[in-house]
């Protein structure tokens, strides 16, 4: 509303300066309109005079309070009506339309050869395929000026008329073909005969006619003197080589002639020269460039045919007068009056529609930067009408909201849960776009879900939801793509979780063969140290018993050391008493020392072997304790490094997951938009989709398996209007 009001402001000095009536005397119609409403207020008057016949005092009982009030309001929007209804027919105008007088009426036809001989193959691919190609570029070069084509082999047939739009002719162009002319021959001047009636129709005197061939006969000599004679340009266009080359068949073989020898068309480019002499025009022949088609451009512009360049930009100077009338703008009040006329209370909506709206305005942060509260504006209020809105349905005011990239009001605004997914889709929330499909078990819901639980992480329900799209439609190309990404996707996922879980087993096990170790190594130093324990205890033992054999020895000696003295008393006694008794004496004495002797060596080896098996325990349990040291060095080292590369493999996990989800989702994206491209409505929903229904969808899909055939319509033409021409026959040449 307030963009009219705008622009409403913008146009009112050039209304007030410039606004006049291109019918004014429709403003006549006011006189019997005007009675007619005099004669109708008359009418009201005289209905008063009931309150002459009747009491005044029984009036207000008799006669309807407030009826002439209720009447008046009738006639004035009659008055209203009819004054609208009168001004839009008088045709208020007050801007002037651009609208040059001048038209180029430069003209030409185009004769396109479609004889046998345009399929020799001395140019590559064929003769008519670069006759087309050499076609397309002379309509593309043409910004003015009408056109016409036709196309003739034994006769010639009207493919556009005379028309300035190059578009239609270019589409035809590429469907034309020599196997859809009803029969072959080389007849030029039935062709030159329906391009005289074109120009002649479309009241030309002074058009161009290009020929598009390989060659022409000599009996065509007379019709090309005939069209220059009429004041038209006869161009021709030269199509193939000296050498020629044989006319390829469909078959497989070649064109022969009536003796069986191969048919091999030449360019005779002389020939062709001097007809377009003769007619008035210009000969070419295919060139690397366009030099060809500029040359012929050239001549086809109305300023080389004696028209003076000066004049030709007056005429394009000048301008008619021709207003813009505005009168329709009037009727639409009346259509709104038309609306309400048979409704009770009509009058109380007009004035709604008249209140005035409030506009929008900006908090006074002057004020509040002087109290020392300076806050930032507020934003602008919303109108107490949407105006703009007024006439729009949800779902539509959402598709507006839509197409302009606010998806927070169209997923507000949408009622149809598929539109409402597509904006969650396209905000980024693609668990509440899923949500939001459920329940709607259609081919493109099932689609659009898996679409939006890939986005979402959740692959195998994205798998599940692709399976019933393709049940429901098995011909879902995208479905069946998509699933196999999602699929690829899954199986990577699953594999890199089962590498990231097989590789803290590894490093359990490494843990507990080290723990292992490490028991077997404490339970060996324990045995060692029980074997120490027991090495001690049995040296000790050995020392105690070495000690009491040492004091038994000492006892012994100082047991033998008294003897000596006991003995010579007792000597001296015995020698005096009993001479054996000595002799006892000494044998028993000398057993004794012997049996010392024999305890002490025998003490002295044991104690030297002990000392030898101590020292070799020793050296044993040194080597033990260095091979073990060497061996948790080693396995540190060992688990060391599978640290790290668990640690490098992890990271390069991570990192090819990134890039693979990142990758998938890229092709995913990609996907959706080619098929938004190429299908918008399988990809994306929108009301455009969901008004075509399945059946029309598979009637699209039927249609599309019939062999495409742009030259069909054109060959049926040809051969209908060819069996209207009597006496048919080929010519003797049939190329």
């Amino acid at each position: 509303m307030n963009d009219y009001l705008q622009a409403f402001n913008t146009e009112l000095p050039l209304i007030l300066s410039q606004l006049h009536f291109v019918r004014p005397d429709w403003f006549y119609a006011f006189i019997p309109f005007l009675a007619y409403l005099l004669l109708a207020s008359r009418q009201r008057l005289n209905s008063r005079s009931w309150q002459k016949i009747i009491d005044p005092q029984l009036a207000p009982f008799v006669l309807t309070q407030n009826r002439y009030k209720q009447k008046r309001y009738p006639l004035l929007l009659v008055l209203l009506a009819g004054s609208l209804c009168i001004t839009a027919l008088a045709g208020p105008v007050y801007k002037k339309l651009p609208q040059p007088v001048y038209r180029e009426q430069s003209s030409l036809v185009v004769l396109l050869d479609l004889s046998q001989s345009m399929n020799a193959t001395d140019i590559k691919p064929s003769r008519l395929a670069r006759a087309r190609l050499e076609l397309l570029d002379i309509l593309k070069s043409r910004k003015t000026g009408q056109t016409a084509l036709i196309v003739y082999a034994a006769d010639a047939f009207v493919v556009t008329p005379l028309t300035d739009d190059n578009a239609t002719i270019a589409n035809l162009v590429p469907s034309l073909d020599t196997s859809m002319m009803p029969a072959q021959g080389s007849n030029l001047s039935a062709a030159l005969a329906k391009a005289n009636e074109l120009l002649n129709q479309a009241g030309v005197f002074r058009g161009n006619i290009l020929v598009i061939t390989d060659d022409i006969h000599e009996r065509d000599r007379a019709a090309i003197e005939k069209t220059a004679a009429q004041g038209h340009h006869v161009s021709i266009f030269g199509i193939g080589t000296a050498q020629g080359g044989p006319v390829p068949l469909a078959d497989g073989g070649f064109l022969h002639d009536s003796k069986g020898a191969i048919v091999i068309p030449k360019l005779d480019a002389g020939k062709l020269q001097r007809y377009a002499m003769l007619g008035g025009g210009l000969y070419t022949s295919l060139a690397a460039d366009d030099s060809d088609i500029n040359k012929l451009v050239k001549l086809f512009e109305t300023k080389s045919i004696k028209r003076d360049e000066e004049t030709e930009k007056q005429n394009q100077d000048l301008q008619a007068d021709i207003w813009r009338e505005e009168g329709h703008w009037l009727l639409l009040p009346l259509l709104l009056l038309a609306a309400l006329w048979a409704r009770r209370g009509w009058l109380a909506v007009i004035l709604v529609f008249l209140l005035p709206l409030p506009q929008p305005v900006m908090a006074d942060t002057q004020a509040n930067t002087q109290a020392g509260t300076a806050q930032p504006a507020s934003k602008q209020t919303a109108p107490l009408i949407d105006t703009d809105h007024l006439w729009l349905k949800p779902d539509q005011k959402a598709m507006r909201a839509f197409n302009k990239g606010d998806m927070d009001t169209a997923t507000r605004e949408f009622t149809r849960p598929e539109w409402k997914a597509s904006a969650l889709y396209r905000k980024g929330e693609y668990e509440a776009a899923a949500k939001a499909l459920e329940g709607i078990d259609t081919a493109d819901a099932w689609y659009n879900r898996g679409n939006a639980l890939a986005k979402a992480g959740k692959l195998q329900e994205a798998i599940k939801a692709y399976d019933r799209a393709l049940e429901l439609n098995k011909n879902n190309s995208d479905a069946k793509d998509n699933r196999e990404l999602v699929k690829q996707a899954l199986e990577k996922m699953k594999q890199q979780q089962q590498n990231q879980n097989g590789q803290p087993q590894d490093k359990q096990k490494a843990d507990s063969q080290k723990q292992d170790n490490q028991n077997g190594d404490n339970q060996q130093n324990n045995q060692q140290n029980e074997q120490q324990q027991g090495e001690q205890q049995g040296e000790q033992a050995q020392k105690e018993q070495n000690q009491q054999g040492q004091n038994q020895d000492q006892q012994s000696q100082d047991k033998g050391e008294q003897k000596p003295n006991d003995q010579q008393k007792n000597d001296q006694q015995g020698q005096q008493q009993n001479p054996q008794d000595s002799e006892q004496q000494e044998n028993a004495q000398n057993n004794a020392e012997q049996q010392n002797d024999e305890q002490k060596s025998s003490d002295q080896k044991n104690s030297e072997q002990k000392t030898a098996e101590q020292q070799a325990a020793e050296e044993k349990e040194l080597k033990q304790r260095d091979a073990q040291k060497e061996a948790e060095q080693q396995q540190k080292e060992i688990d060391e490094y599978r640290k790290q590369q668990a640690e490098q493999q992890s990271k390069q996990d991570k990192n090819n997951e990134q890039q693979q989800n990142s990758q998938q989702s890229d092709e995913i994206e990609n996907r959706e938009k080619e098929s938004e491209n190429e299908k918008p409505a399988e990809v994306e929903v929108n009301p455009v989709e969901r008004s075509i229904t399945e059946e029309e969808k598979a009637t699209e899909q039927w249609l599309k398996r019939i062999p495409d055939d742009p030259g069909g319509l054109l060959r049926r033409k040809f051969y209908y209007q060819y069996q209207q021409i009597p006496n048919q026959h080929d010519e003797e040449e049939p190329w």
